[in-house]
C-alpha cells in the first residue's frame, strides 16, 4: 500500500479535478469557440454522460479482468481527451475531448472501491477509502481558484494541457503500483440470499436521478450564472472556492451526523435544504452575490448524501446482485447531471432575460428535487429484518 495508495489519491484528485474543472474553463470554451448556450450545455454534459453509461461495463470489467488494467488504459483516454479538447478547434472536437476524459474518469471511484474492499478487511477498507477521498476532494479546491488564476496567466488551452499530464502520470502511476486484484471470498450461503425485486429500489430512482443536480451548477452553470446575473467582474473563483471548501466541510461532517440522526432523516433534511435553495434563487436569482453563494454551496452539498442513498440501497440488494444494483444507481446519478445540464442550456436558448432565464433554470431544479423528496417521503421502504440491518449500517 505503501505506492498504491498514493497512486489511488492522485488518480481520485484527477477525476474530482475534471469534474468541477468546466465551471472555470467552459465560460471560455465557449467565448473563444463560439457555442451557443445548446453547445455549452451539451459539452458540459458529455462528461458526464460517457461517465455515467459506462458505470455498469466498467464493474463487469472489474471482474474479468481486475482493477489494474482497465483502471489505467481507461485513464490515458481520458488523458487523450483533455489534450484533444486543449486542442479543439470547434463543438465536436470540443465536445469528443469531453466524452473521452469521461471514460477516463469513469473507472477511478468505483475502482478505489473495489480495489481496497478486495485487498483488505471491511473496517480498514472503510478506512483507506475515506483517506482517498479526502485527499482526493482537494481536486475540487484546485479547478476553483487556483484554476481561474492560472487560466487568467495562460489560458484555458494549457490548463487542459496541464491536467492531461496530471491524469497520465496518474494512469502510470495505477499501472506500476497496483497490484492483481484476487478473486472474491465471500460466498453467499444456500439460502442466505434475501427475496428481492426491482420494484423494491423504485422509490430511490429519483432521489439518485436528482443527488447532485447541484453538482451541475458548481461544475458548468456556475460560471454562466455568476457572469451574466452579476457581471464579469464577479469573483468567480472565489465563489467557487467557498462553493467547494463547504461541500468539503459538509462531507468531513456527515460521518459525525450519522452517529446521531439515521440516513433516511438526512436524506430528507438535505432535500428540504436543497429545495428551500432553489426556490429562493428562483424566484430571486439577482438578490446578492452571497445569496448566490450560499444557494449553490447548499445545492452543491447535497451531493455529499449519495453514499447514504447507497446504504439504503443495500439493505435490499442480494450480496450477489450488489456489485450490478448499485453500478446500475450510481449510473442514474451522473445521467442525472448530464440531463439536467442540456436542459438548462435549452433554457439558457429561450432568449428570455438574464433573470428571468436562470429563475427558470432554478425552478426547474427546484421542481425536480422536490418531486423526488415527495416520492421519497411517501414511499418509504417496507422491509422487515432488513430495516434493521439498514439502520445498523446507517450508524456505523
Amino acid at each position: 500500500m505503501r505506492t498504491s495508495l498514493p497512486a489511488l489519491c492522485a488518480a481520485f484528485l484527477a477525476s474530482m479535478y475534471f469534474r468541477s474543472n468546466f465551471g472555470i474553463v467552459g465560460p471560455l470554451i465557449a467565448g473563444e469557440l463560439g457555442l451557443s448556450p445548446v453547445e455549452f450545455g451539451w459539452l458540459a454534459s458529455a462528461f458526464f454522460g460517457s461517465f455515467a453509461l459506462l458505470q455498469i461495463p466498467v464493474g463487469i470489467a472489474f471482474d474479468r479482468f481486475g482493477v489494474r488494467w482497465p483502471m489505467a488504459l481507461m485513464m490515458v483516454a481520458g488523458a487523450t481527451g483533455s489534450a484533444l479538447l486543449g486542442s479543439s478547434s470547434g463543438f465536436w472536437s470540443a465536445f469528443t475531448g469531453q466524452i473521452a476524459i469521461g471514460v477516463g474518469c469513469a473507472p477511478i471511484f468505483m475502482g478505489v472501491l473495489y480495489y481496497l474492499g478486495r485487498m483488505h478487511s471491511p473496517d480498514k477498507a472503510e478506512r483507506l477509502a475515506a483517506t482517498v477521498s479526502s485527499v482526493g476532494s482537494l481536486g475540487a479546491l484546485i479547478s476553483a481558484f487556483p484554476l481561474s488564476r492560472f487560466t487568467a496567466e495562460w489560458g484555458w488551452r494549457a490548463a487542459c494541457w496541464a491536467a492531461a499530464a496530471l491524469m497520465f502520470t496518474s494512469a502510470v502511476a495505477v499501472a506500476s503500483s497496483i497490484r492483481r486484484t484476487p478473486s472474491s471470498t465471500s460466498e453467499i450461503e444456500p439460502g442466505q440470499g434475501r427475496k428481492w425485486r426491482p420494484v423494491h429500489l423504485l422509490y430511490l430512482v429519483p432521489i439518485c436521478f436528482t443527488l447532485s443536480l447541484g453538482g451541475t451548477f458548481r461544475n458548468a452553470w456556475a460560471g454562466p450564472y455568476v457572469e451574466d446575473v452579476f457581471g464579469r467582474d464577479a469573483d468567480l473563483g472565489a465563489v467557487l472556492t467557498a462553493v467547494s471548501i463547504f461541500g468539503i466541510a459538509t462531507s468531513f461532517a456527515l460521518p459525525f451526523a450519522l452517529l446521531r440522526w439515521r440516513g433516511r432523516s438526512i436524506i430528507i433534511g438535505t432535500y428540504i435544504l436543497g429545495l428551500l435553495s432553489a426556490l429562493l434563487l428562483g424566484l430571486l436569482p439577482n438578490a446578492s452575490i452571497f445569496a448566490a453563494s450560499a444557494g449553490l454551496a447548499l445545492l452543491y452539498a447535497m451531493g455529499n448524501v449519495h453514499p447514504v442513498a447507497m446504504t439504503e440501497a443495500q439493505a435490499w440488494l442480494p450480496d450477489k446482485m450488489r456489485g450490478i444494483g448499485l453500478g446500475a444507481l450510481n449510473t442514474l446519478v451522473f445521467l442525472g447531471v448530464s440531463a439536467s445540464s442540456a436542459v438548462f442550456g435549452a433554457l439558457a436558448d429561450l432568449h428570455f432575460s438574464v433573470v428571468v432565464t436562470y429563475g427558470l433554470i432554478f425552478g426547474a431544479t427546484a421542481m425536480a428535487l422536490g418531486t423526488s423528496l415527495a416520492i421519497y417521503v411517501a414511499c418509504p421502504p417496507r422491509y422487515g429484518e432488513e430495516r434493521g440491518a439498514a439502520d445498523a449500517a446507517d450508524g456505523s
